[in-house]
């Protein structure tokens, strides 16, 4: 009956052991990496009736950064289309009232890249 014991005994202190691994793992692991700087090498600039718009093109044109402005008191509010390599877009977030202003970020989806912007408005 001892040997039966033990042999439950091992087992239940391996488990035991690997419950607390894994417990204390995430809090002494290392830490992870942090993301890669964006690479922003060439500016693009764009104007409408209603406003303006200019940035950078970043890593390999899947991210379009810059900053929308509203110059025309007119109820409608500028924003940037980026145009996709599959046929699709991805829009920024609009600037509302004359003399505002906002920062754009756009992230092409996996497997795609800009490959224009264009000025846009929104009744606002």
């Amino acid at each position: 009956m001892s040997i039966f014991k033990r042999r439950l005994a091992v087992p239940g202190a391996a488990v035991a052991a690997l419950t607390l691994a894994a417990l204390l793992l995430p809090a002494t692991g290392a830490h992870a990496a942090p993301p890669p700087a964006d690479s922003c090498t060439q500016n693009w600039s764009i104007s409408s009736g209603q406003g303006y718009a200019n940035g950078k093109w970043c890593n390999y044109n899947t991210k379009v950064v810059g900053t929308v402005h509203d110059t025309k008191a007119d109820g409608r509010c500028p924003y940037v289309r980026g145009g996709l390599s599959n046929g699709g877009y991805v829009d920024s977030d609009w600037a509302g009232g004359k003399g505002k202003s906002r920062p754009i970020t756009l992230r092409a989806p996996s497997g795609t890249h800009f490959t224009s912007v264009s000025m846009r408005s929104i009744g606002c």
